[in-house]
């Protein structure tokens, strides 16, 4: 199996994973790590204190990337109040450029967009995708949209048709990460209002990531931390980026990001959890 780099073209915002390329000459692979975060909307503060926490804390970190699940902003039908709501995000998130340029790749999520063109837009503008993959160190990213216009809470249509092949033209990778905002299998708040509002479609989605080898599928959309296996599939929920808890801390109610580390032939995925 050929080892892959990435290679960073371009960062939007000093924070977008842009463009990358793999490099076919580079044939040893490092154990590496990242984080991933979600939910870190601030209700009505200006920004997130928790994700400024969390941002400073990974920033310090030699990771070459992060990873996000949505619901970065409160959201509004406003234009001018969804560009005043980023630029608090990226005032929370700024301590994690403070070392470097650390890229981020997010997922977007139902408070992103709220099922406003515009929104989806704006989103574009900042982060130039709303799905796509990349590879590291022979491994395989994707990060999904899970708010489509006129397909909120489905991955359907061109999407799905683009997953299926991506799936099978990086069938080869070490270990492969899924990153979406509403879980396939949510255990709280959102039981109904997430992927399972369509259980067909989730089961197919679910059925797929088995038949192509997912290794990890991680989510927010619910306020906690949650991990379950199902037919050898890791399913994360980490929704404790910022945005009011939904439960009490023994069900997983607490502020908290993930740091994955991956080695040869192993990942393991730490609980950060974040104490203001």
């Amino acid at each position: 199996m050929r080892m892959l780099r990435l290679t960073i073209i371009a960062l939007l915002a000093l924070l977008c994973l842009g463009v990358v390329l793999a490099d076919e000459d580079d044939t040893t692979a490092d154990p590496f790590q990242f984080a991933v975060f979600g939910d870190c909307r601030p209700g009505t503060r200006e920004w997130s204190p928790v994700l400024n926490a969390i941002a400073a804390e990974i920033g310090g970190m030699d990771v070459p990337f992060v990873i996000g699940t949505g619901d970065y902003i409160e959201g509004s039908a406003n234009q001018t109040t969804v560009r005043r709501q980023w630029e608090g995000f990226f005032t929370a998130l700024a301590p994690l450029q403070a070392n470097r340029a650390i890229p981020v790749a997010l997922a977007t999520g139902n408070h992103d967009i709220m099922g406003v063109r515009r929104n989806a837009e704006i989103f574009l503008e900042h982060f130039r995708h709303l799905y796509f993959s990349f590879d590291y160190e022979s491994c395989h990213f994707i990060i999904l949209d899970t708010e489509g216009l006129g397909q909120e809470g489905r991955i359907a249509g061109t999407q799905l048709q683009w997953l299926k092949q991506d799936l099978a033209a990086h069938a080869d990778a070490k270990f492969t990460f899924v990153a979406l905002h509403r879980p396939l299998f949510p255990v709280d708040g959102h039981i109904g209002s997430s992927l399972d509002e369509y259980p067909g479609d989730r089961d197919a989605l679910h059925a797929l990531f088995v038949q192509q080898g997912v290794d990890v599928v991680f989510a927010g959309h619910e306020h906690l931390y949650n991990h379950q296996e199902r037919d050898g599939i890791h399913y994360f929920i980490t929704g404790g980026g910022g945005a009011p808890l939904y439960t009490t801390p023994e069900r997983g109610g607490f502020h908290h990001y993930l740091l994955v580390t991956v080695e040869d032939t192993s990942f393991t995925i730490d609980v950060r959890r974040i104490a203001l």
